[in-house]
């Protein structure tokens, strides 16, 4: 019975000791993530000096006129995929749904003045 209850106590030794370091470990990857985030931010600015900074970011979340975009060609579809994946932080999840352009009143012009803007204000 002795070996019994000796077992036991080490079975719940082994397992709070391997919980404590795993969460030791989590935040030690934690802190060692946001220490080279914050190392390596000045050096991906710094690499590219003659490139002007906005002086305005938008917001973290981008939304996109809900509904399907079966109305757009490959080409068209590829081209916005591209435009919103420099616009969208990295790295991060989005939900974007694409409509093709309709006549709701809105001239072509600008809505792509509209885009252009918010791809300058990002980039």
């Amino acid at each position: 019975m002795n070996n019994l209850a000796v077992g036991i106590e080490l079975l719940f030794t082994g397992m709070f000791t391997t919980f404590l370091v795993l969460v030791f470990l989590m935040y030690q990857m934690k802190v060692t993530s946001a220490l080279i985030a914050k190392r390596s931010a000045p050096e991906e600015k710094s690499a590219s000096p003659t490139k002007a900074e906005p002086a305005l970011t938008a917001p973290r979340t981008t939304t996109v006129a809900a509904g399907p975009s079966a109305g757009l060609a490959a080409d068209e579809l590829v081209a916005i995929m591209a435009a919103l994946g420099k616009v969208l932080p990295a790295n991060q999840k989005a939900v974007v749904r694409i409509t093709p352009p309709s006549t709701s009143g809105v001239a072509e012009e600008e809505m792509v003045a509209a885009v252009v803007g918010a791809l300058a204000a990002r980039s």
